[in-house]
């Protein structure tokens, strides 16, 4: 091809570009009509935890720039609610109640400063115990308990007891809990190989003790005003849609999302609340519908259409469980309590990130049974690099990998992005929010 021809390709294809990008976007400064509601737009964002004494201005404190400046990007970015994990560690980090403290800030200054609504996740970090432990965990052997009921261990009732003093801490400033998460699909670690799922039976018993003494005001940890209790919603743990390979402690094999959430509403704990009280002990449900998980490497629109599928398949085996009892339950919210797109991934890339966040959000938008899609996740995480590396984020904040830092990383203490993907913007504009773009200019021959 002659120099000619080829300015003249790039001419045209400089021009086709421009004309695309400006019919997409709105005037710079102008506010769009938004293509979904902003209460559905989530972020499963950096857990305070891991922001207490990391900026030299603050030693023991949390870190007061770092998430102030988090809250200030997730404002900027469409986002109306977040989702917080709290974790305890037994060893190096202080009690209990000052773990919890970590949290403060955010939840109390930081959430509702930028009008951020706050998502808790109840989940096995809790107790600084795998719960797949035959000797100590959840799946260890049962007994009655004096506070809480039958068929609770030491693990069950340390979890009760410390998530119940983080919800009355809080209390309405925190607008939902999710109740365990991916329980029917743990990962590998700390021996144990990954894919094992905790008997539903066991996490229907957790969540349905939790559920009474929280929105029943009974047990310990009860409230002398329990109004506020009334408008927190509890969310069923995000389910895996690998399912489990095995069950514990029972041994079974292999069970796919659909039966375990068919199990747990038909398990004894559900049944009994159900009978004692006409409604099941749960106000949404939780589900992270990734899409690696269900088919590896097709295009956007068909990895969107698959998680659309399988939501439509988990309403209808919900629908067919409770079709004798309860059909009007079956219609319980569902809660995307995580979806993501690693950039690193094989041949992903941030241009694929962005398109596929916009493309889940346009898709749970048109359903009507979705209620909030929570992005994961704000910012990347160890490693940086290599095959496992995990770009996941909106926003890449500046880190080292070091084991003195808290998670394993020493993030900038300023918590300021190097740079801000194309799913940052994306959002804005699934937001409404103006998104300004620079254009490069058409040269003639």
């Amino acid at each position: 091809m002659t120099m000619q021809r080829i300015s003249a390709a790039v001419t045209a294809a400089l021009l086709f570009l421009a004309t695309l990008s400006f019919v997409a976007s709105p005037p710079v400064g102008a506010q769009a009509e938004p293509a979904v509601s902003r209460d559905m737009i989530g972020m499963v964002v950096r857990d305070p935890w891991y922001e207490f004494g990391t900026h030299p201005a603050y030693p023991n404190q949390p870190n007061y720039i770092a998430q102030e400046r988090m809250g200030q990007i997730l404002a900027e970015a469409g986002v109306r609610r977040v989702r917080v994990e709290f974790l305890v560690r037994d060893r190096g980090a202080g009690t209990f109640a000052e773990q919890i403290a970590r949290y403060d800030y955010f939840i109390n200054e930081v959430a509702p400063r930028h009008g951020l609504s706050v998502m808790g996740l109840l989940g096995f970090g809790l107790v600084d115990i795998d719960p797949r432990d035959g000797a100590y965990g959840l799946i260890a052997k049962a007994d009655t308990d004096p506070v809480y009921g039958g068929g609770v261990n030491p693990y069950m009732r340390l979890w009760l007891d410390r998530a119940l003093q983080i919800m009355n801490r809080y209390q309405g400033r925190i607008a939902a809990y999710e109740i365990l998460n991916e329980q029917n699909r743990l990962p590998a670690e700390q021996g144990f190989v990954g894919g094992e799922g905790i008997d539903p039976v066991l996490t229907g018993r957790l969540h349905t003790k939790l559920y009474r003494c929280f929105k029943r005001n009974e047990c310990d940890h009860r409230s002398d005003d329990p109004a506020w209790r009334a408008g927190v919603i509890l969310v069923i743990g995000g389910l895996h849609p690998r399912g489990s390979d095995i069950l514990l402690p029972s041994g079974r094999r292999s069970m796919n999302d659909r039966d375990y959430l068919a199990e747990l509403y038909t398990s004894e704990p559900f049944s009994s609340y159900f009978g004692a009280y006409g409604t099941y002990p749960a106000d949404a449900l939780g589900y992270h519908p990734y899409p690696a998980e269900i088919r590896l490497a097709a295009p956007v629109e068909e990895e969107v259409g698959r998680i659309d599928q399988r939501l439509e398949l988990l309403r209808l085996r919900l629908r067919q469980v409770l079709q004798a009892t309860s059909p009007a339950a079956a219609e319980i919210p569902l809660w995307i309590t995580e979806i993501g797109y690693n950039a690193a991934y094989l041949q992903q890339n941030s241009a694929g990130q962005a398109a596929f966040l916009r493309a889940v959000y346009r898709q749970m938008a048109a359903r009507s049974d979705v209620a909030v899609v929570f992005w994961f996740k704000y910012e990347d995480f160890p490693p940086l690099s290599g095959p496992n590396a995990q770009h996941w984020g909106i926003v890449h904040i500046p880190f080292v990998e070091d084991p003195r830092c808290p998670g394993g990383a020493c993030y900038d203490p300023a918590g300021e992005p190097a740079f801000r993907r194309g799913a940052y913007f994306a959002l804005r504009e699934l937001a409404g929010l103006p998104v300004e773009r620079h254009f490069l200019p058409v040269m003639g021959r």
